[in-house]
């Protein structure tokens, strides 16, 4: 069933040209880093189907065909999806976050990746366990989203017009990411926090060695980031 979707649902692609001077270089290349490099080994993604949801400039499907995957990308906003199937080989789709079932089916997808997608959602949860479901048994799902922790310090900045994005801003807790995960019989086989403050402030050599040597803070930073394994 089709669901009536926002129009606060459609922000970065409102954003044109600007989405990608708003997004910050730093940020998008550790959550690379982590989601894809750190926490996927080769024989989960060489040669393997691929899903990038929420894919939005196409930084993560770029790494996954790169490291060898046969990539999907999605996003709801069909100029996004456009600009990507311009420069990522890969089979560019619009399509919902919270319907990929409806759009692909079960269980068809060896992995599924998806950065700071589910919090634009009016339902981050329900996202996610649309993303776990398109999962195949023993495949991976890498995820992650801001910690809600960080929500007022956030709807701040955007209340004072410091940051140009005006649509949902769902975040989620690290409890509840797990229990919709172990909900959906996936195994967490990885965990990792991103920056214990806000990487605007510079400071970025200083955030990556906190991010690699301080994990026992990762309830305390921003981003959330988790890979999990659907049991068989």
């Amino acid at each position: 069933m089709t669901r009536n979707v926002s129009e606060k649902e459609y922000c970065h692609e409102n954003l044109g040209a600007r989405f990608a001077s708003a997004v910050s270089d730093y940020d998008t290349a550790r959550r690379v880093a982590t989601l894809i490099d750190e926490f996927l080994p080769d024989e989960a993604v060489a040669g393997k189907r691929a899903l990038d949801v929420g894919c939005g400039l196409g930084f993560f499907s770029e790494r996954l065909h790169q490291r060898g995957a046969v990539v999907t990308a999605c996003d709801l906003g069909p100029g996004l999806v456009a600009e990507i199937a311009k420069r990522v080989p890969c089979t560019a789709i619009v399509a919902d976050a919270l319907a990929l079932t409806d759009q692909f089916g079960r269980a068809e997808f060896d992995l599924v990746v998806s950065s700071e997608c589910i919090e634009h959602t009016p339902s981050p949860l329900d996202a996610l366990r649309q993303m776990a479901a398109v999962v195949k048994p023993g495949g991976y799902l890498a995820v992650s989203t801001p910690n809600i922790i960080w929500s007022p310090i956030v709807k701040a900045a955007t209340a004072l017009k410091l940051r140009p994005f005006d649509g949902y801003e769902n975040f989620s807790s690290w409890r509840d990411i797990r229990s919709v995960l172990g909900e959906c019989d996936i195994e967490i086989v990885r965990e990792a926090g991103l920056h214990l403050f806000p990487f605007q402030l510079g400071l970025h050599g200083l955030s990556t060695w906190i991010d690699g040597n301080l994990q026992q803070l990762r309830g305390c930073m921003i981003n959330i980031c988790v890979l999990g394994r659907k049991k068989r």
